[in-house]
């Protein structure tokens, strides 16, 4: 699963995991935190956003990290 979603491109990656992020961070807000409707739209789309850019940054550097040998999982 890991060679799969390292071997995607980013912005396929990002197609993948912006919408999944953006709806479970805006469930987090209408839920759990009480935000209003239109306040967890909001909140879910930057969030979304924010988080799609770490989690490419995140597996940019792990992929990285396995083929310069950094790392115990090589």
């Amino acid at each position: 699963m890991r060679d799969w979603w390292e071997g995607l491109e980013q912005w396929k990656q990002a197609a993948i995991g912006f919408p999944v992020l953006g709806i479970f961070l805006f469930l987090m807000n209408y839920g759990p935190f009480a935000q209003p409707l239109g306040s967890s739209i909001i909140y879910g789309i930057i969030e979304g956003g924010l988080f799609t850019a770490f989690l490419l940054l995140a597996t940019a550097a792990e992929k990285s990290r396995r083929e310069d040998g950094g790392g115990p999982d090589n």
